[in-house]
């Protein structure tokens, strides 16, 4: 803090009494007049302030309106010989709540310190909250993002609104195109944290270069789908677009130096649907296996394609529900329809089916890509129905456990700090797939769930202990004391307290 006052022996004496009475406060500076005040605030940024409010020159009241111009948060406490109304009204005028009148007795300026310390420290504490919460915030919006992106993607969209979510997130969806980065590694195998090291280094260099328009989805098989949202598309220039893309391989190339990359870039769309047929057209795009660039769909015959993508869903419909017959079925027609494009439809079939697992929390990957074509149709037919295999297994005996096994880890844990991604990665599944699920299988969301854990545990507390409501509500996995009892309240209907009165 800073102590102004134009005599001399008034700060030394203010200075014994605070350096006695509250010494964990510590006087920085001190000034004889407001000039000096203005200045040393400027230079030091204090806390707090204590200002006599009549000195030569500048008085307190004109240096208090100056100093908050420049730094709204310091605190002032006002000193005067003078008790009149219109001091006080002036000073107060200008946010200063504490006014001593001197003679000032010990008590008294001690009394005011403690009470704008206690102030300073809980905006301080609101503040680092504010700034953790907004950490949090935006680390979940990265992975709803993430989420949501691989949702519209895998065609997961029939009970999810489209317009909700992209309130939700702040996400216009008008018109866009999607790219998909390929990444190769050129002399040993990556680990896991290698991975999650590029994976966030690429997010972070396409938020920057597309000016946070565009939603980053998970890596899965080395590769990397991203939306790029625009207002219409009639603003999106296929040479910018190129050019963008090419800039971001480039730094990608000099920041891993292990590594090649490259990017297909699908046709603009204007609809949900559209966005769907850019994404397969992006992943058309990498076809020609040429690395170091860029590559644009080139749009051939629309009604053809369109047509193989819809026989792609109903393929990957028929393997999520894990009907043999009906999958094989669906791979014959879809091979089929693109018997004239076998030299990518491994490539292409292998990566969406291998991103589907994935979100069901599955991790099994194709084998390298046989040279002869009567090999590989049969490798990938026989991929096929391993994810089937897969799927049925993963629904007759692991969504139950998994969810049970949820369920068991929040009772477990329920004191701490615990987050819907954390539990939702104990379980290996996806945020996203996990709420869908747990909501289907309970019929109450993750947060409501835990909350209802918390309160009964803090129920039994509150009839069967003496701890205060402080201490029960840190002991089921709250921070706030008054959190907790808005959260009580509004559950059981009663305050802690009465509930304890009530039911002891």
């Amino acid at each position: 803090m800073i102590i102004v006052d134009d005599e001399r022996l008034e700060r030394l004496g203010l200075a014994k009494m605070i350096h006695n009475g509250i010494p964990e406060i510590e006087i920085i500076a001190e000034a004889p007049n407001g000039r000096m005040a203005i200045e040393l605030a400027r230079e030091l940024k204090p806390d707090l302030i204590m200002m006599d409010i009549k000195m030569p020159g500048i008085d307190g009241v004109e240096a208090v309106r100056e100093i908050k111009k420049m730094d709204k948060q310091i605190k002032f406490i006002m000193v005067s010989a003078f008790n009149t109304f219109e001091y006080a009204k002036e000073v107060m005028q200008q946010g200063v709540k504490e006014y001593i009148l001197k003679p000032s007795k010990q008590e008294d300026v001690i009394a005011a310190l403690k009470r704008v310390r206690e102030e300073i420290l809980e905006e301080r504490k609101q503040y680092m909250e504010s700034l953790q919460m907004k950490r949090n915030l935006s680390r979940a919006l990265s992975v709803i993002e993430s989420e949501w992106l691989s949702t519209l993607l895998m065609n997961h969209i029939e009970e999810m609104n489209i317009d909700e979510w992209s309130k939700l997130l702040g996400i216009e969806v008008r018109a866009g195109y999607m790219m998909i980065f390929s990444m190769q590694c050129q002399d040993h195998i990556q680990t896991n944290d290698e991975k999650r090291t590029i994976y966030s280094g690429v997010k972070s260099l396409l938020k920057t270069k597309l000016d946070e328009n565009c939603i980053v989805g998970p890596m899965a098989d080395n590769q990397i789908p991203v939306l790029v949202l625009m207002r219409s598309s009639h603003e999106i220039k296929r040479s910018n677009a190129i050019t963008i893309a090419r800039s971001v391989v480039r730094t990608l190339k000099e920041r891993f130096h292990h590594t090649k990359w490259m990017v297909g870039l699908g046709q603009p769309f204007e609809t949900i649907d559209g966005l769907m047929n850019s994404y397969h057209e992006a992943i058309l795009a990498l076809e020609s296996k040429k690395w170091g660039t860029a590559h644009l769909y080139e749009k051939t015959n629309y009604l053809t394609e369109q047509a193989s993508i819809e026989k792609e869903r109903h393929l990957l419909e028929s393997i999520k529900l894990g009907d043999h017959h009906r999958a094989l079925q669906a791979f014959e027609i879809y091979m089929e329809a693109n018997k004239d494009k076998n030299s990518h439809i491994y490539e292409e079939l292998s990566i969406v089916i291998t991103r589907m697992l994935k979100e069901y929390g599955i991790h099994f990957e194709i084998k390298q890509k046989p040279i002869q074509e009567e090999q590989w149709i049969i490798s990938l037919r026989q991929f096929v129905m391993k994810a089937v295999e897969l799927i049925h297994a993963w629904r007759a005996n692991h969504q139950k456990g998994y969810l049970q096994t949820a369920k068991e880890y929040i009772e477990n844990n329920y004191e701490k700090n615990i987050s819907l991604e954390e539990v939702a990665d104990f379980v290996e599944l996806s945020p996203f797939h996990f709420t869908k699920m747990f909501k289907e299988k309970f019929g109450v969301t993750f947060i409501d769930y835990l909350t209802d854990v918390r309160l009964e545990h803090a129920k039994r507390e509150l009839i069967h202990t003496n701890k205060s409501l402080k201490e029960i509500c840190y002991s089921v996995g709250y921070n706030d004391p008054n959190y907790f009892s808005r959260v009580f309240k509004k559950k059981t209907g009663l305050s802690p307290t009465i509930y304890r009165n009530q039911t002891t």
